[in-house]
Parts: C-alpha cells; structure tokens; sequence
C-alpha cells in the first residue's frame, strides 16, 4: 500500500508506568509491516549518547531535575536530528514508545521551571498522533509487581516524598503524571487520543489499530494480523 501524499507520519505512544505500551508497540509493528507500512521505532532514553547518562541518574538520588530535563533534552533531539526528522522526511512511520509528554510530565512534577523546559525540549516534529493509554494507578502498580517487582525509587516518585511507603508512592507519584498528561492531551486536540488500557490486550491493540489506520493507508485494516500473534 502507498503512503498518503504529504510524506511520512509520527506517530506517539504515551502513557504511565504498567500502562501496557510494549505489549502494545510489539503487536503494533508487524501489523504496519503487514500495511505495507515501513516503520521506525524510536522511544523515550533511547538516545545512544544519552542512555548510559540515564542509567547513571537512576542509581544515584542526589541529582536534580535541571539534570534530569537535561538528560531528557539531549536524548530526544539526539533522535529527533538523527533518526525521527530523516525518516518522516524519506515517507516512514515513526512509532515511538513515550516522547515529550513523559518527559515534560515528569519533570514538571518535580518543580521544573515550564518556560525553561519548553526552550530545551524538541518542540518539532509534533506527532501526528499520540495515543495515550489510560489506566488506573492502582491498576499499572499490580502489573508492574507481576512483572518487575517493587517499583524503583524514581519510578515511584520516592524522590518527591510523597509517602515512605513505596507502593503507595508510586500510586501518588503516577497519578500526578496522570494529570500532567491531560494537560498535554487537551493542548494536542484531536491529536491525542485516550485509549482504554484496561481492555484485554488484543481488545487495546484493535482499538490502536483503528486509530494508526487512516494514517497508514485508506483501506488499511485495523484487524487482524498479528493481533493474534
């Protein structure tokens, strides 16, 4: 299948810890192979030169957010001028896995100046699309358990000291970035779509596929593939 006239398209998936974004990106990318669709995944701490920066931070806890918007900014427009503008311009699909609005929440949450942080972080391309998956706190702590164990220190917000009990640091800490998404979200309009994370699975990775579809192609079908997979 072609592309639409216009060029490539970005195309952003956001949400909370546990939300489900990889399960998801995994579905979602042979489906866009299968569309005839060539994709480039990219994602939040990805950055070659700022990756083993971000591994520093997160066993250190003395760091502050200057440092950690800064870690953010080097990361994402290292990608933006070396992967993401490239293949939007030559006609890909970039997928990425979080991009600025993870970054603006989290660092906004811990007291970031908002004008100082919009100077540093890529403010272009915007995506086309950002599809937020939204789940309940309580809900994304239960599968982080079932999948990792306790929370990390930051991942549960234990640097803001919001409570000494870790879980129910994290559930305080993600509920705050929750709000901070739907600020982003009612900025984007129509760009921003808040999925249900709390479907089954393969009932999400439908609903993701029918809003990627008019993006990819006109006939794209939104079901099948490998949703089974």
């Amino acid at each position: 299948m072609s592309w639409p006239a216009g060029g490539g398209r970005f195309v952003v998936l956001e949400g909370g810890d546990g939300a489900g974004r990889s399960t998801q990106v995994r579905l979602l990318l042979p489906w866009l192979a299968e569309q005839g669709c060539a994709a480039v995944h990219v994602g939040l701490g990805r950055s070659s030169v700022a990756r083993r920066a971000f591994r520093s931070y997160r066993r250190t806890r003395e760091a502050g957010v200057r440092t950690l918007a800064l870690l953010y900014a080097s990361d994402l427009n290292d990608q933006l001028e070396r992967r993401i503008a490239p293949a939007v311009e030559s006609g890909f699909l970039v997928l990425a896995d979080r991009w600025t609005a993870t970054a603006r929440a989290r660092c906004l949450v811990r007291g970031a100046d908002p004008a100082w942080l919009e100077g540093i972080l890529p403010a272009a391309p915007a995506p086309d699309l950002t599809c937020y998956l939204s789940v309940a706190p309580q809900q994304r702590l239960a599968r982080e358990i079932r999948k990792r164990g306790l929370p990390e220190f930051t991942e549960s917000g234990r640097d803001l000291g919001l409570d000494p009990d870790p879980l129910r640091s994290f559930i305080r800490y993600q509920a705050l970035l929750d709000a901070e998404y739907e600020r982003v979200g009612r900025a984007a309009g129509a760009a921003w779509r808040a999925l249900p994370a709390d479907l089954p699975p393969a009932e999400l990775q439908a609903e993701l596929r029918a809003s990627v579809a008019g993006l990819v192609a006109p006939d794209a079908q939104p079901v099948g593939g490998a949703l089974d997979g």
